[in-house]
């Protein structure tokens, strides 16, 4: 087995991706490259940058589902680019997504409490008296 292809290396967070496409778009309205840009410097996506195919086809999904809406910016220079802005379903869905990524939190941290073992406090050199950490 290959660890670092491992799911436990986190490399399978790719869900996460809608919840940062309508956080990203809640901001303001964007080009996809732009877009593509700022979700690659978010902490989630330092060791492994997103997948700009898979980001254009999230977006294209959300679009079906109406989370987001895009046309194209025939801007004076270069050529056409097409924007992104968050729907009013989109805000929504990002307000559920809010709590549930909370859900996520709590659960994870459940998880840990279990998988970490406790840390012990220090013990003192005199008579055996525990320090406080």
């Amino acid at each position: 087995m290959d660890i670092a292809q491992c799911a436990c290396s986190g490399k399978t967070l790719d869900r996460l991706l809608r919840p940062v496409i309508l956080a990203t778009l809640a901001r303001a309205t964007t080009h996809g490259y732009d877009l593509v840009q700022q979700i690659g410097r978010l902490q989630l996506f330092t060791e492994s940058p997103p997948d700009t195919s898979g980001i254009y086809k999230t977006l294209k999904s959300m679009e079906k589902e109406g989370l987001v809406s895009s046309d194209w910016d025939l801007g004076s220079r270069g050529p056409a680019k097409r924007r992104f802005a968050l729907t009013q379903d989109g805000r929504i869905c990002l307000k559920r997504w809010a709590g549930t990524l909370r859900t996520y939190r709590a659960q994870i941290d459940g998880l840990l409490a279990v998988v970490e073992p406790p840390r012990c406090a220090p013990v003192s050199r005199r008579r055996g008296v525990h320090v406080q950490a």
